[in-house]
C-alpha cells in the first residue's frame, strides 16, 4: 500500500472504526462481569448460565458501555451510581439500585443486613469507561484534523489530479527523482512543451515541485517499483530519466523500465564511473556522469568559453536565439543522390554539418559526396528551417537509377597536430599563462585531464594528501603543489600574478568563496571559476568576481539533451572532446591577419583549410549567422564558427589569428 493510501482519510476512519469497535465490545464485556460479580445478572442464588434472570442484560450493557463513551449519557440506565445487596434472617437477598432494584420471593425486609456495598466498584468503573470514551472521542478527532492540517487531504486531491494528468499524456517524459539535477532536466522539458511525470518519494519535494512546476504530474512513489512506473504512463512514455542521487536506484529503476518497455529511451545519471557500463548493461541509452561532465564542462569554459557559448544555444539551454542540430533520415528514393543535388535552396540559413553512415561521421562533406538511404543528414539551423528543408527533401522525386552504387568510404582525417598554444611546457622552470586548478578530487583530475589533452599547463593545489595520490597516478606529468590552496602563499608560489585562470572545485563552498577572493586580490585580471553546491553561495561567490557552475544544473540540462536532443549531443560529443577526429571551434578573426577585411568567397577556407564555415558571429552582435552568405566580410573581431580536425583548425588559425 502507498503513503498517500496509507494516509487517506478513509483508512483512518477505517482504523478508528476498528479500535472503537473493540473498546465497545470491552466495555461491554466488563460492565456485564460486573454485573455477574453484584448479583445482577448471577450469584447470591442466581445461576451463572441463566440469562432469563439477568437484570444487566448484554444489550443494556452495550446501550450504556456507547452512551458512556461517546459521552451522550442520556441516564444511569445499569443503576451502577447504586448497588448494594442487602441479606434478611432467612438467607434471602435483595438488591438496592436506582434502575434495577429487586428483590428474592418472600424476602423480610424487617431484619435486613447490608451484605455487601458494590456502589464504589461500579462508580469507578464508569468512570474509567468515560475516561476511555473521552480519549477514545479526542483521538479520532485528532486523527481527523491531522489529516487536514498535514496536508494529507490536498495530497489525496493532488495525487488524484496528477493521475488525471498523466491519462491524458502521450509522448511524455518520466523523471525519476525530484533532486536538484531533477529540477534542471524537468526545466528544459517544459521549455520545449513536453509534458512531464515525476516520481519521488519524498513528500517535501513533491509539495515544493508542486508548487514550481504545476503543469508538471508529480507523483508520491519509489521509482524502482513497477507500479509507480506504470502508473505514469511508461508505454506511452517517450523517455525515462533516472536522476536519482543513488546509483544503486537508478540501476534499479533503469532495470524495471526496460523490462516494462523495451522502446522507451533511457537516460540514467550515475556519480560513480564504475556504474557506467552496468547502467549500460541494464538497458540506459544514455549515462551521465554528472562529476566528469561539470569537469569537462569548466575545462571547455577554459580552453573554448565561445563554443560553448554556441553550444548552449544549440542544445536549448540559451534562449537567446532559435538554433538547433538534428538529423533527417534519408529515404530508399535518395540513394545514389549527392549534396549539392539537395534542394538547399528551398530552406534559408541551414548548414550541413556533417551525414553518418551506420556509426560512422563524415565531417565538412564535399559536394559531390554519395549519399546512400538510411545515411542521416546532420544539419544545423532553425527548427522552421530545418523542418522545411526534411519536407522538401521528401517531396522530391526519386533520383536517378545508379548502375553501381558504391558505398563512400570517409575520407580519412589527418593525424592530429599539435594545437595552437602559447602555453609552457610542463618542464619550464617558470609558469606563465598556465592554469591553476585548487582540487585534486574527480571534477579537479578531469578538468587538468583535459587540460593536459590539449596541451595546456596546468597547476593542481590541494592539501589532501589521499585525493593527490590519485591525481598523481592518473596524471603523473602534471605539476602538483601539496599545501591549503586559499593560503596566498600558495598562490603565490603557483605564480598566480601570471597565470591565465583559476578554478576552484573544492567539497565546501566556504573554501571556493576563500579561495576566489585571496586569487583576485592577488591579481585582478585572472578568469576565476568556481563550482558550488549550495545555491545560496552562487550569489556570493559572483560577487566575489567568479564564473559559477552548478554540477546539479549542468548534469540536468545535459540529461535533458540526451532525452530531447540524442542527435545533438551524439555529434557534440564526438566534436566537442579534445581527442575525437573533429570538434567544434570559435576561431576569432584578429587585425593585421590576412582574413581581416576579406569576403568569405575570397577567403576560400574550404579550399585552403578543408573547412566550413557553420556561422558567424559579428562584432557588437549576440546572435550568428548560419550559413553565411559569401559576400560576408570578415572584420576583425568576427566569430568563425567551423568543425573539423585539430590540424584544419591550426590551419585557419593561422590564417586568422587565434581561438575565441
Amino acid at each position: 500500500m502507498s503513503d498517500t493510501q496509507t494516509g487517506s482519510l478513509t483508512n483512518r476512519g477505517r482504523a478508528a472504526f476498528k479500535l472503537g469497535t473493540l473498546v465497545l465490545l470491552g466495555c461491554t464485556l466488563l460492565f456485564y462481569i460486573a454485573g455477574c460479580l453484584c448479583g445482577m445478572n448471577a450469584g447470591y442464588g442466581k445461576r451463572l448460565w441463566n440469562i432469563s434472570d439477568d437484570k444487566w442484560e448484554f444489550t443494556e450493557c452495550l446501550y450504556f458501555s456507547a452512551i458512556t463513551l461517546t459521552t451522550i449519557g442520556y441516564t444511569d440506565l445499569l443503576g451502577t451510581e447504586q448497588c448494594a445487596v442487602y441479606r434478611d434472617a432467612t438467607g434471602r437477598f435483595r438488591w438496592d439500585s436506582n434502575t434495577d432494584a429487586h428483590q428474592q420471593e418472600g424476602y423480610d425486609a424487617t431484619g435486613e443486613k447490608l451484605f455487601t456495598d458494590f456502589t464504589a466498584w461500579t462508580r469507578t468503573l464508569t468512570t474509567l469507561v468515560a475516561i476511555i470514551g473521552m480519549s477514545f472521542f479526542l483521538y479520532v478527532i485528532a486523527q481527523v484534523t491531522s489529516f487536514f492540517v498535514e496536508g494529507q487531504y490536498q495530497e489525496n486531491a493532488a495525487a488524484k489530479r496528477a493521475r488525471k494528468k498523466i491519462r491524458r499524456f502521450t509522448d511524455h517524459m518520466i523523471l525519476c527523482g525530484g533532486g536538484r539535477n531533477g529540477c534542471t532536466v524537468l526545466e528544459q522539458a517544459q521549455k520545449d512543451g513536453v509534458d512531464c511525470v515525476v516520481i519521488e518519494r519524498d513528500s517535501e519535494v513533491i509539495r515544493d515541485l508542486r508548487q514550481t512546476y504545476p503543469s508538471a504530474a508529480c507523483i508520491r512513489q519509489d521509482a524502482m517499483d513497477i507500479e509507480a512506473l506504470e502508473t505514469a504512463g511508461i508505454d506511452r512514455a517517450r523517455g525515462v530519466v533516472a536522476a536519482m542521487p543513488d546509483d544503486r536506484a537508478n540501476l534499479v529503476a533503469t532495470v524495471t523500465a526496460r523490462q516494462l518497455s523495451t522502446s522507451v529511451r533511457i537516460v540514467s545519471r550515475c556519480i560513480n564511473s564504475q556504474s557506467q557500463r552496468q547502467l549500460r548493461y541494464a538497458g540506459a541509452n544514455s549515462v551521465v556522469n554528472t562529476v566528469e561532465l561539470t569537469g569537462l564542462r569548466i575545462a571547455s569554459e577554459l580552453i573554448r568559453p565561445t563554443v560553448v557559448n554556441f553550444l548552449e544555444i544549440v542544445l536549448g539551454h540559451d534562449d537567446t536565439q532559435d538554433m538547433v542540430i538534428s538529423g533527417i533520415c534519408l529515404q530508399q528514393k535518395d540513394d545514389g543522390r549527392t549534396l549539392d543535388s539537395l534542394p538547399m535552396d528551398q530552406a534559408q540559413g541551414v548548414e550541413i554539418v556533417a551525414y553518418r553512415r551506420g556509426e560512422i561521421y563524415t565531417f565538412n562533406p564535399t559536394t559531390d559526396a554519395l549519399l546512400l538511404t538510411e545515411d542521416e543528414l546532420i544539419m544545423l539551423g532553425s527548427r522552421k528551417s530545418i523542418s522545411q528543408l526534411a519536407k522538401a527533401i521528401a517531396a522530391e522525386p526519386a533520383c536517378p537509377a545508379h548502375v553501381t552504387a558504391l558505398e563512400q568510404t570517409p575520407k580519412s582525417s589527418p593525424p592530429a597536430e599539435p594545437e595552437f598554444s602559447t602555453q609552457a611546457e610542463p618542464g619550464d622552470t617558470e609558469l606563465q599563462g598556465h592554469f591553476i586548478v585548487c582540487g585534486a578530487g574527480k571534477v579537479g583530475q578531469t578538468i587538468a585531464e583535459e587540460l593536459a589533452s590539449t596541451r595546456r599547463t596546468c597547476v593542481c593545489i590541494d592539501n589532501d594528501p589521499e585525493a593527490l595520490n590519485e591525481f598523481r597516478n592518473a596524471l603523473p606529468n602534471v605539476r602538483l603543489i601539496e599545501a591549503e590552496p586559499y593560503s596566498p602563499d600558495t598562490l603565490s608560489k603557483a605564480n598566480i600574478c601570471n597565470a591565465r585562470a583559476l578554478t576552484t572545485t573544492l567539497t565546501s563552498d566556504r573554501d571556493n568563496l576563500v579561495v576566489i577572493v585571496t586569487a583576485l586580490q592577488a591579481n585582478p585580471s585572472i578568469r576565476a571559476l568556481s563550482t558550488t553546491a549550495d545555491e545560496t553561495y552562487h550569489s556570493r561567490l559572483q560577487r566575489a568576481g567568479a564564473e559559477v557552475f552548478y554540477p546539479a544544473k549542468t548534469g540536468g540540462r545535459r540529461m535533458a539533451s540526451e532525452l530531447l536532443r540524442p542527435t545533438a549531443t551524439t555529434v557534440l560529443d564526438r566534436m566537442l572532446a579534445a581527442s575525437g577526429t573533429a570538434r567544434f571551434e570559435a576561431v576569432i578573426v584578429n587585425r593585421d591577419t590576412e582574413l581581416a577585411g576579406m569576403s568569405l568567397a575570397k577567403a576560400d577556407l574550404y579550399t585552403r583549410t578543408g573547412l566550413r564555415v557553420l556561422a558567424v558571429r559579428e562584432p557588437d552582435r549576440e546572435q550568428y549567422i548560419i550559413k553565411p552568405a559569401p559576400e560576408t566580410t570578415l572584420t576583425p573581431g568576427t566569430i568563425l564558427i567551423v568543425s573539423g580536425p585539430a590540424a584544419d583548425i591550426t590551419k585557419l588559425i593561422a590564417l586568422a589569428g587565434d581561438c575565441a
